[in-house]
């Protein structure tokens, strides 16, 4: 509010050359983006200062500099100092150069009484207003005592004492405006005594009058309200909020109370009733008060504290106490934090207590009536946030372990014969046995490289950190044995493949849909090429969990499904094979698979629609990023995005030091920092200019698949040159028995003959030495078994940690699907566009909204909505607290507010001066059987070094700078 009155003075002065703004009262926040905007805006230079040294060399800078056209000036020296000279202090900036150059009009004294007197229209306002003393409450409550102005004028139309300004001060500055010059009710002795003590404690020395007689109502009021009369407020608050989170659990809560810390025998004394009354009221009155209070409280619990209340009292490591603690904790989530630690430790043990983590599960997950209102829920906790998406991710692996253990266990009872692709899929995607990889790479990243304790280990007692330990050592375990048996499931997949691709190739199967039939068999039947519009997306490299966990819920948001189909990539399953089958529509035997999709595209929509006009080559709108190129051929566009292909490749495998072998890059890490990021950018942009009724068809041309670590070599012989041979698969001259291939080879490789795979059986390669094209022939290829991967002749081998080309459920499974754009009323949820600064300063608190409304025919019933907001790039930089909101009827707004870090610039950003940024917010929710997940986004910038207003050094040296050397004096 201050900011913009100042910012409305300076418009109308913009024109000036010499701007003065003495900011004695330093009412404006040092970190201004409204004033930084205004002076980028309207062509100044800004420097501010407190102190003459470091005014004149901004000064000499700014006149140096061919950029100033124009100069604001913000003196923050206080006017005692101005006023005073001493030789201890830095003198204040000293300027009648510039004064002379200034006209009267273009110098602005921020006042503090001036403000109030406009704001308010009441010219009585004392000078006191302009007292730093009482100027440090005014300005940290202005909307109170503009609403304590309000109440006395009600009162009282045209007095004005010193009596009634001291007041208006600290009835606001306690956070109690209404009752100014009110007798207090029951709700104010809980603002005054519980969340606006650090300001009595103040105004005893500015206003002892207006303390005495808050004091003499404080003291007829009940305990613990009575109490802030005469004693110390900090252990009075301490042992409110103490009582409040033992009252929740124990009985014996007073005495126990009093074991913890015996000086707090003498407010034991509480009525839990009253408790229960005064703590839902408190925080909802200040929560962010009572949040710093509590932080306090469980600040103060020591390790044998700790160790007395939950282990000893609680015990909370024994017969699942562990569920019941979290339920009834309704304000700790320091404690919520441990109890739901040894949850997950238990959960990760061999026998957990299953009913336990049934209500567990039923607290921290189930949308139940009255949750959203609980304060804990609002209390923003990274070990917290952590500790409760470890627990879900371990919930879900073990229901998922559990149903992949029974198939593979009835898997090796099954004869080849009985294998089928839909046995398969069913396992992959409808038990969600394709998440597996994924959820175990966002644990191990959290378990090992995220905060689980609420506090450094060494102030915990040992229990917690073995619980750790724990965790971290099954963890491992976990991945390890999951690991082996989705290799036991791959060995069988190969048999199927084995088995039966080549009458998959051989005909149209009705198991499965090849992605060379993608045109055939899934858009023809599916669009009418004379009235309908289509969009095809084509996602090179895509994952069937990526499909799942991030694309697929933002579709159906908008989409509904017409048709969900079988399929599988072509073997062997590398792009310029597979994707170009896409747009073939047919096998590589039939088609140059060194042509382009453009000119592969255009044979086959005339082929199989009948379509004679040109494939145009479109360029992405925007940056395009994520994506390679867009097809247009009359009614139908095809997008091309190459976002997974590219993220997951060349990700090297590295060795820690307790021996794990990991990917360099965690799947989790790609998935979400970058992967979603471009879904939710560039793939939401594409989806959102749909209209509705367009046909949009998903299809993939591979996934991608650990590589094995046992080598199996490959001998110069076999190939027509080295290059013929890949770790997942090789093109050779002969088959192996006519190259007398030694049996280790033989045992640990899949062979197809050529035509087998429809396959070319020749190619063209070009000698570098002798400048000339040779033909090669090729026989059959081969494929590693699980576990095994090819090793190149004369090369090093050294294999990433993911690639394609083989065969496993990973690399082959894919989308295939046809869908419906909906019309914008057929969803649940519809979300605004975010609204927020497009340009900040560093230090500045960035704040964006986007509102969320239910569609009309959804009105009747709440939603439960989880949002998240990411904008750094580095996996450094702290994330943003996750939010879990209701949306009712009349709808809602999310609304983050954060101070971007600038530690997540870049070295190039900073010697440029700006971090731009995209600020991406997700809101997941659950509409019938299935979750959907929005997004939007906004790009903002953040100057470090900013031409317009110059740093010169971390403020607090402008103190000492200017000082007078000691041996000068």
């Amino acid at each position: 509010m201050l900011s913009s009155w100042v910012i409305e003075k300076l418009e109308a002065l913009k024109d000036e050359q010499i701007l003065l703004v003495q900011d004695s009262l330093r009412l404006l926040p040092e970190a201004d983006g409204a004033v930084h905007r205004f002076a980028n805006e309207s062509g100044f230079t800004v420097i501010i200062a407190s102190t003459n040294l470091v005014f004149r060399e901004l000064f000499e800078k700014a006149t140096v500099s061919k950029e100033t056209k124009k100069l604001l000036l913000i003196d923050r020296a206080p006017a005692r100092r101005r006023a005073h000279a001493s030789l201890t202090k830095a003198p204040p900036p000293f300027y009648p150069d510039l004064l002379s150059r200034t006209a009267d009009t273009a110098r602005i004294d921020i006042s503090l009484r001036q403000f109030l007197i406009e704001k308010t229209g009441d010219p009585n306002w004392p000078q006191e207003a302009n007292d730093p003393r009482f100027a440090r409450l005014i300005t940290g409550s202005i909307d109170a005592v503009l609403k304590a102005h309000a109440s006395l004028r009600v009162a009282h139309p045209t007095r004005f004492t010193d009596h009634d300004f001291k007041t208006i001060v600290a009835y606001s500055a306690l956070g109690v405006p209404e009752a100014a010059f009110k007798r207090p009710e029951a709700r104010i002795y809980w603002r005054i005594a519980l969340i606006g003590y650090p300001a009595l404690e103040e105004l005893d020395s500015l206003a002892p009058e207006v303390a005495r007689s808050i004091r003499d109502e404080l003291r007829s009021a009940p305990a613990p309200f009575c109490w802030f009369a005469d004693s110390p407020p900090e252990l009075i608050v301490r042992a409110f909020y103490l009582s409040t989170i033992l009252s929740q659990h124990i009985e014996h809560w007073k005495l126990l109370l009093t074991n913890i810390d015996p000086d707090l025998k003498a407010f034991s004394e509480m009525d839990t009733s009253l408790i229960g009354e005064a703590a839902p009221e408190l925080v909802s009155i200040d929560p962010h008060r009572a949040d710093r209070d509590l932080l306090e409280v469980e600040a103060s619990l020591s390790k044998d504290m700790l160790n007395l209340i939950l282990l000893d009292q609680l015990k909370l490591i024994t017969n699942g106490r562990f569920a019941e603690v979290i339920e009834s904790e309704h304000y700790s989530v320091f404690i919520r934090s441990l109890a739901l630690l040894v949850g997950l430790d238990s959960l990760l043990s061999d026998t957990p207590p299953l009913a336990a983590h049934e209500k567990l599960g039923q607290v921290l997950f189930a949308e139940a009536d009255g949750k959203k209102d609980l304060f804990i829920e609002q209390r923003p906790s990274q070990a917290w946030a952590n500790l409760k998406a470890a627990y879900r991710l371990v919930r879900s692996i073990r229901d998922i372990r559990d149903a992949l253990d029974v198939a593979v266990k009835n898997l090796s009872v099954k004869p080849v014969s009985e294998l089928t692709f839909k046995w398969f899929r069913a396992l992959w995607n409808d038990r969600r046995v394709n998440r597996l990889e994924f959820y175990l790479s966002a644990l191990e990243r959290l378990v090992f490289s995220m905060d689980f304790l609420p506090r450094p280990a060494n102030d915990l007692p040992p229990a917690f950190l073995a619980a750790q330990e724990r965790i971290r050592e099954r963890v491992g375990l976990l991945r390890d044995e999951i690991q082996k048996t989705l290799s036991v499931l791959n060995v069988r997949y190969q048999e199927l493949v084995a088995a039966q691709y080549k009458s998959w190739v051989a005909s149209d199967s009705s198991e499965v849909r090849l992605t060379s039939q993608f045109l055939r068999r899934c858009v023809k039947p599916n669009w009418d090429p004379q009235s309908e519009k289509a969009v095809v997306f084509v996602f090179d490299g895509m994952r069937y969990d990526i499909w799942d966990e991030l694309v697929r819920p933002i579709f159906e948001d908008r989409m509904e499904i017409i048709a969900d189909h079988p399929a599988t990539s072509l073997l062997p399953s590398e792009t310029h094979i597979s994707r170009k089958a896409i747009f073939a529509g047919t096998f590589p035997e039939s088609f140059d698979t060194r042509r382009g999709e453009d000119a592969l595209l255009k044979e086959a929509m005339q082929r199989e629609f009948g379509y004679t006009g040109d494939v145009e080559v479109v360029a992405p709108d925007g940056m395009g990023t994520g994506e390679t190129v867009r097809y247009r051929a009359g009614n139908i566009d095809f997008f091309i995005f190459e976002l997974c292909d590219k993220e997951l490749h060349k990700i090297p495998v590295k060795t820690l030091p307790d021996g794990r072998c990991v990917p360099g890059r965690p799947l989790a890490f790609i998935y979400q920092q970058h992967i979603k990021d471009i879904i939710d950018t560039e793939v939401m942009a594409i989806i959102r200019g749909l209209t509705p009724d367009t046909k949009v068809f998903v299809v993939a041309d591979h996934g991608f698949g650990a590589i094995g670590r046992e080598r199996i070599r490959v001998d110069l012989p076999w190939l027509n040159e080295p290059n013929d041979c890949f770790y997942l698969n090789a093109w050779l001259r002969q088959t192996l028995s006519s190259v007398g291939a030694p049996r280790k080879v033989r045992d640990n490789v899949l062979e197809f003959s050529v035509s087998e795979l429809r396959m070319p059986d020749s190619g063209e390669a070009y000698d570098r030495a002798t400048k000339q094209s040779w033909q090669k022939k090729f026989e059959s290829i081969i494929f590693p078994k699980t576990g095994y991967a090819l090793a190149r002749p004369k090369a090093n081998f050294n294999p990433d940690a993911y690639s394609h080309g083989g065969i496993s459920i990973q690399e082959m499974l894919v989308p295939m699907l046809a869908m419906r754009v909906k019309t914008p009323e057929e969803g649940l949820l519809v979300l605004g566009s975010i609204a927020g600064p497009a340009e900040l300063i560093e230090g500045e608190e960035a704040e964006f909204k986007m509102p969320v409304e239910l569609t009309e025919s959804h009105k009747h019933k709440e939603l439960r909505i989880e949002v998240q907001a990411v904008y750094q790039n580095k996996e450094s930089t702290p994330a943003l607290s996750s939010l879990v909101q209701y949306v009712a009827a009349a709808g809602g707004e999310v609304v983050f507010r954060f101070v971007p870090d600038a530690t997540d610039a870049s070295d190039e950003e900073r010697k440029t001066g700006i971090m731009e940024r995209t600020l991406r917010i997700s809101v997941t929710y659950r509409e019938a059987q299935r979750m959907v997940r929005k997004a939007r986004s906004i790009r903002f910038s953040m100057r470090l070094n900013s031409e317009k207003i110059v740093r010169r050094v971390p403020a607090h040296l402008g103190k000492i700078l200017g000082l007078t050397p000691r041996s000068m004096k």
